[in-house]
């Protein structure tokens, strides 16, 4: 009876605005009802889903209409070469990829290693797929500081974990400085971030990943985690970054 009640007032609210004189609507789908009429009845529209997921990235304060585009990364060297045309390819090939095929770029800060994961997830937003933001450091300490609230933490970790297509920046930060490892991985950060890689790793879900550790780091730190993490980069999709591949500081280098 409930569930009649409200698809009646669904029913109304869309009717009515359907028939609303000289109106514009972000989506002509729904006319920003968030619902769409089908054969079973009322259903959620594909914008919500959409305007969910740039609430998310929002949440960490990144629009991803603010960010750049791939083609405005200016590579300066070879490796950085090789990372902006390796993305282009995954971009362009994402269908016909491997299903789960992660891009994982390592090493050096200051390459734009976020610029590149976050211009293919905005190329791959609007392909209309759901691509999830998660920075590293502020993703986890929320996860730690919900640990107790079994409800409201699966609801956050299961976001992770299931998102179609899933950023990752900054892998491991606070265990990595000025290129070395400085810490290892506690037993409350493997129960966080273990789950949402291994999760991704056995139901073949990509992963793009930003980190300043090197492959030989992520193996020292955990060498299970870290063959989830290369195994599905391929010989293609895993690139890392130099010592000679700090753009912000080669001014003053």
């Amino acid at each position: 009876m409930l569930a009649d009640s409200i698809n009646k007032i669904i029913a109304k609210n869309h009717n009515t605005i359907s028939h609303a004189s000289n109106s514009k609507y972000k989506c002509t789908k729904c006319s920003d009802t968030g619902f769409i009429k089908t054969e079973r009845g009322f259903a959620r529209c594909s914008c919500y889903e959409e305007d969910y997921i740039k609430r998310l990235w929002e949440n960490f304060g990144v629009n991803p209409e603010d960010v750049k585009l791939l083609k405005d990364y200016e590579p300066y060297n070879d490796v950085t070469k090789r990372a902006k045309h390796q993305a282009a390819e995954y971009i362009t090939n994402f269908n016909e990829l491997n299903k789960g095929t992660n891009l994982v770029l390592m090493g050096q800060a200051g390459g734009g290693k976020t610029h590149i994961i976050l211009a293919i997830g905005k190329a791959l937003l609007e392909r209309k797929m759901k691509v999830l933001y998660m920075p590293y450091l502020e993703a986890i300490r929320e996860l730690k500081a919900n640990a107790m609230d079994d409800e409201y933490y699966n609801k956050l970790i299961n976001r992770y974990k299931m998102a179609e297509v899933l950023i990752i920046d900054d892998l491991f930060k606070d265990k990595v400085k000025k290129g070395r490892l400085t810490a290892e991985l506690t037993e409350a950060d493997m129960r966080h971030i273990y789950p949402i890689l291994n999760y991704r790793y056995s139901n073949k879900l990509p992963t793009l990943i930003s980190t300043e550790c090197t492959p030989q780091m992520l193996i020292e730190l955990d060498e299970a985690l870290a063959g989830r993490i290369l195994e599905r980069c391929g010989k293609s999709y895993g690139i890392e970054f130099n010592n000679q591949c700090n753009y912000r500081l080669r001014q003053f280098i």
